[in-house]
């Protein structure tokens, strides 16, 4: 019955939505010097224009229109590694140096600029509809990939740890839960009740349940037998 009420919300929440064409303003000014910094940022350039549309229809919400002009800007050094603020992302050149494969990085700051909270909303929230927006969908990893945490209320752990667990939810417990988190977010009325107005249980809960199907999932792995 649960999971009917899941699909029934997630299609109310896609009627209505609006997509709008991105357009990317590049500023690669401080790397200018540096051709493979400068081919990286147009390939994450290009990545933006063609998952903006994508990502709309992934975390849609009725009525909204998700910002369609987005600045990438590029700095010298290693002073972390990416952010967002607004529609402006910007990425640190020492990062994509020692980890040119790590394009994903910029899919994520994507998922910040198109998620547009009005409220504060809890960092695991916001980190962990990013990281499972990134890893699961963009990536594609499977759920035995993502890492866990101990603690009982172990999906606070935000990123991937939270991302592993939205990623179960979607595919055991309510299918378009994490467009309700995002629509909810959107409107300034998240609460964590809605787990359980969704799903029927407390978010603890459902933690458990979560950790008891991967510890299951671990046990049947060959890897994992002597």
């Amino acid at each position: 019955m649960k999971n009917w009420v899941c699909i029934a919300a997630m299609l109310l929440t896609l009627a209505g939505w609006t997509c709008a064409k991105a357009t990317v303003t590049l500023d690669v000014e401080e790397i200018k010097d540096d051709a493979k910094l400068v081919a990286w940022a147009n390939q994450a350039k290009e990545l933006i224009e063609q998952w903006h549309p994508r990502m709309l229809n992934f975390i849609p919400s009725k009525d909204f229109e998700a910002p369609s002009d987005v600045t990438l800007v590029f700095r010298k050094g290693d002073n972390g590694i990416a952010w967002t603020s607004g529609t402006k992302i910007t990425v640190m050149s020492g990062w994509i140096t020692k980890h040119p494969d790590d394009i994903g990085l910029v899919f994520h700051e994507l998922v910040h600029v198109v998620q547009q909270y009005k409220t504060r909303v809890p960092g695991w929230i916001v980190e962990g509809v990013a990281d499972y927006l990134r890893w699961a969908l963009y990536e594609g990893k499977p759920l035995s990939w993502f890492p866990v945490s101990n603690k009982a209320n172990g999906y606070r752990d935000s990123y991937q740890i939270t991302a592993g667990f939205f990623l179960w939810l979607e595919s055991d417990r309510c299918p378009g839960i994490v467009t309700r988190i995002n629509s909810a977010a959107r409107k300034g009325d998240y609460k964590d009740a809605i787990f359980t107005d969704l799903t029927g249980a407390s978010l603890e809960s459902l933690w458990a349940d979560y950790m008891a199907d991967r510890k299951t999932e671990k046990e049947k792995s060959p890897s994992t037998k002597k």
